[in-house]
């Protein structure tokens, strides 16, 4: 980003945490929006990800999955020929009612895979989806595993896997996890079926 327009975004972040400290309302999805636009245009990437309070990530989070799709669409629609993406993300230090926009760039290392245990692997990329409906980036057959069980999400210069609220837990080495980091050699257990990370 040229250093005008990050001036630019940081004054813009300033006036609407001050506005939505005063004047707080509720964030709508026609606002972050309109706000990844903006941010398409400061800084073209392949991902986008949408910080938001904890009080409106609780709003989105029933229908988190039609919400990226739809802000995913609308940065593929702006950009021809290109995949941008949007990820909702929760952060506390964003003041409630504001959204703020973080361009990633994709420096993540090559060739992570999640190897299922027929050996077959599907390369690790932010918004992988892991469970037993036929839906999935990688389906298991398990009746212990949930139709929609986890997901990959992009952590920094790695990969992490977040459970989506299954029934019977995610497991990073043996432990269980809401989001735990992964890393070449690591074990992930759904349900009663062991995933592994490899290079």
């Amino acid at each position: 980003m040229n250093p005008i327009a990050r001036f630019e975004s940081l004054c813009a972040q300033v006036v609407e945490g001050t506005f939505a400290r005063i004047f707080p309302s509720a964030l709508e999805p026609v606002h972050v929006g309109r706000k990844l636009i903006a941010a398409q245009a400061a800084m073209p990437t392949d991902t986008y990800l949408v910080r938001v309070h904890p009080v409106d990530h609780a709003r989105f989070a029933a229908d988190r999955s039609f919400l990226e799709a739809r802000w995913s669409a609308m940065l593929r629609e702006n950009a021809p020929g290109e995949t941008p993406r949007a990820i909702l993300h929760e952060d506390p230090a964003v003041i409630a009612g504001s959204v703020t926009i973080e361009a990633l760039v994709d420096d993540r290392p090559a060739g992570l895979a999640i190897v299922r245990p027929d050996g077959s692997r599907e390369t690790l990329r932010d918004g992988l989806t892991i469970g037993r409906s036929d839906d999935n980036d990688v389906v298991v057959r398990d009746g212990r595993v949930s139709r929609r069980h986890a997901r990959i999400v992009a952590e920094g210069s790695g990969f992490a896997i977040e459970d989506r609220g299954s029934s019977n837990g995610t497991f990073v080495n043996g432990t269980r996890v809401k989001r735990g980091r992964l890393a070449a050699g690591a074990s992930v257990v759904v349900g009663e079926t062991v995933l592994e990370i490899r290079g």
